[in-house]
């Protein structure tokens, strides 16, 4: 499986007065999402590799109506994983705070390479 490396910025983030750091991901196209895997940034599926098996499952999905998030969901249910591509960042940006961050994630357009 095909891995990128994504510079990419994290940010300061406080709930409850606690700070914690985390990477949103701001910098991603609309064609890019990141699927999180029990909370952790781990695939990327990217919606301009066309021809790939999984991006046209997905595209058909959405086609039907069904939701990225869910469709993906369903997907990690499959294969016994918890996948989400909503970030669990429930909190107030702190400004200023960015940080850069190189970040791999696994590039996910083929279930059959899990």
């Amino acid at each position: 499986m095909e891995t990128i490396k994504l510079h990419t910025e994290s940010f300061l983030f406080e709930d409850s007065g606690r700070q914690f750091r985390t990477i949103p991901f701001y910098e991603l196209s609309i064609d890019e999402w990141v699927i999180y895997e029990t909370g952790q940034p781990k695939y990327l599926i990217d919606f301009n590799r066309r021809q790939k098996p999984l991006i046209q499952d997905l595209k058909s999905m959405l086609v039907k109506g069904e939701a990225l998030d869910d469709a993906v969901g369903k997907l990690g249910q499959l294969l016994g994983r918890e996948w989400t591509t909503k970030h669990n960042i429930q909190a107030t940006e702190i400004p200023d705070s960015q940080q850069t961050e190189i970040i791999e994630l696994l590039i996910l357009d083929d279930l059959s390479e899990l």
